[in-house]
This record gives C-alpha cells, sequence and structure tokens, in this order.
C-alpha cells in the first residue's frame, strides 16, 4: 500500500448498509429539490396566497393519512 496505509476490508453488510443510507439521503435531496422546483412553477402561475393554500391543504391531507 502506498504510504503505509492500511484500510480493512468491510463487510458486505456493512457496504449495503452504506449503500442504503447514501440512497435514501439521495433521494431525500432529490425529492426536495424536486418539490422545489414545483413550487417555483406554481410561483409563476399563480398568487402566493393562493400557493400557499394549495400547500397548506396538501400538508394537511399528508399529516391525516395512516
Amino acid at each position: 500500500m502506498e504510504n503505509g496505509q492500511v484500510h480493512r476490508k468491510r463487510s458486505t453488510k456493512d457496504i449495503e448498509q452504506m449503500a442504503a443510507g447514501e440512497t435514501a439521503a439521495f433521494l431525500r435531496r432529490a425529492s426536495i429539490t424536486y418539490l422545489e422546483c414545483c413550487v417555483s412553477l406554481m410561483m409563476t402561475h399563480l398568487e402566493r396566497e393562493e400557493v400557499a393554500t394549495i400547500l397548506e391543504k396538501e400538508a394537511d391531507m399528508l399529516r391525516r393519512l395512516d
């Protein structure tokens, strides 16, 4: 190894857990970015208060989901 560095091998389980965590983080960031784009698109065609009202109704609906 270069510079005397030794890297321990990771177990398959560790790698799978890391991959799952990174996938979840990516999907979270992508979802937030998509939502921001949707809100921006709404803002180009609707009044700010109208967008706020729609988003508040959607948020209430999400809170009621089981």
